[in-house]
């Protein structure tokens, strides 16, 4: 338990750390804001497709969790919809 909780202090002060640098004698180029606007995009769009292939086991899954009827999984009437 204390290794986990060091593991997770480090990591967070890394985070931090990277986040928030002291000093960045840098130059962004404009076309750096336009990247990270596509990587966003990109993000958006894999997050929903993922959400789409997944659709009936995500609906399955919070059915089962708020459900307090054993047969909600479709087993009980032959019908399964995750084949």
């Amino acid at each position: 338990m204390l290794l986990k909780r060091l593991l997770i202090a480090c990591l967070l002060v890394t985070l931090l750390y990277l986040a928030f640098p002291p000093f960045a004698y840098a130059y962004l180029d404009p076309g750096t804001g336009s990247y990270v606007f596509q990587l966003l995009i990109a993000g958006a769009v894999g997050l929903g497709f993922l959400v789409k292939v997944y659709w009936n086991r995500i609906k399955l899954f919070f059915a089962r969790l708020f459900s307090k009827d054993e047969t909600v999984d479709g087993q009980a009437d032959g019908h399964n919809e995750d084949k």
